[in-house]
């Protein structure tokens, strides 16, 4: 499969302030990932699909987050966000098992996610999760008096088109 380049992945975060998304730019991913499916009885397997998204693909809207962005995620160390889903689709239930890699740090969490099927795949979803799970610490900005909440929101929207 190749993922489409209107396909859609955001990081939505809050500060005591304000409120931030970061988008990731799917012009950045120009290779074909292999996947593999297999069907027993009615539910599609979809096997180790791995996703390497460059962190530098991330734009949060002006230089200043992005270099934040960057630095939080360990980006000089660590320069991208890996994603190695599995898929179990059943008629009306579909979820992910996603072991995701940020900063060095491996977690894997069930996330449940919508799929249409046509010409190419629409794969949706969200997913809540903390960022202290990944050993990274909630920045704090001007002295303490702008923090970041630990909580972010990860929404998808992923056109896949089959090779």
């Amino acid at each position: 499969i190749k993922i489409a380049s209107e396909s859609r992945l955001e990081i939505l975060g809050s500060t005591n302030v304000n409120k931030f998304a970061c988008n990731f730019n799917f012009y950045e991913v120009d290779k074909t990932i292999p996947l593999s499916f297999k069907k027993v009885g009615n539910k599609v397997y979809f096997e180790k699909a791995v996703l390497e998204l460059k962190n530098s693909g991330f734009d949060c809207g002006n230089k200043v987050m992005n270099k934040d962005f960057f630095k939080l995620l360990k980006s000089e160390e660590f320069p991208q966000i890996l994603l190695n889903k599995n898929l179990e689709k059943e008629e009306t239930i579909t979820e992910a098992l996603v072991e995701m890699t940020i900063a060095g740090v491996s977690k894997k969490y069930k996330v449940p996610v919508t799929i249409e099927e046509d010409d190419e795949f629409l794969v949706s979803g969200n997913l809540n999760l903390n960022i202290e799970d990944f050993n990274i610490k909630a920045p704090k900005k001007m002295l303490g008096l702008i923090v970041v909440s630990e909580m972010i929101n990860i929404h998808f929207n992923l056109v896949l088109n089959q090779k």
